[in-house]
């Protein structure tokens, strides 16, 4: 049982961060984001304890599974905001400037970066959830496309597509706005 406990240990170390970055991208809401993150590890000990660790073989896209399923229910319980909408919000915005789209240096380079990211994720907000998730996971959040397909059920020839048409449809938007 201890050597369960350090793996888990090692796993919450490796994965929390990103983990959480993720609910964060998709809800706007930090507090949400920590509970959900959390509650996706207390599944996975809950799992693991009932089961074992022998049964996981990617602990990446298990924990992004039971994270995206936590999502789809909170989307279910609460109608989504729109980006600009919380964009209006200056607490929101302000605080998703400074979780997301950090400016180190004060460049005039680093200010066009991040005004490109805002409106690339406007753009983004704009796109079906099954585009916008995987592009998320895939560009965001660095998943493979076996590891995105492992965590939604899918498989990797329909992942790939979506991740093809979602960046096409991304790219329209991006032309019309211009």
């Amino acid at each position: 049982m201890e050597d369960i406990q350090k793996q888990f240990s090692d796993i919450f170390e490796k994965h929390s961060d990103e983990l959480f970055r993720h609910a964060f991208m998709r809800l706007s809401d930090r507090e949400r984001a920590l509970e959900l993150t959390q509650e996706t590890f207390f599944k996975a000990w809950n799992h693991v304890s009932k089961e074992g660790a022998e049964e996981i073989r990617q602990w990446r896209s298990f924990l992004y599974r039971i994270l995206n399923n936590l999502v789809i229910d909170e989307y279910r319980k609460h109608k989504t905001q729109s980006l600009d909408a919380m964009l209006a919000n200056e607490e929101t915005s302000v605080m998703m400037e400074g979780e997301l789209l950090r400016d180190e240096t004060n460049e005039l380079e680093a200010a066009i970066v991040r005004f490109d990211g805002a409106k690339a994720l406007a753009a983004l907000e704009e796109l079906g959830e099954q585009h916008k998730t995987v592009l998320m996971l895939r560009y965001i959040d660095g998943l493979s496309p076996r590891e995105i397909a492992e965590s939604l059920g899918e498989s990797e020839n329909t992942v790939s597509v979506r991740i093809h048409r979602g960046i096409k449809k991304l790219q329209q938007i991006l032309t019309q706005e211009k």
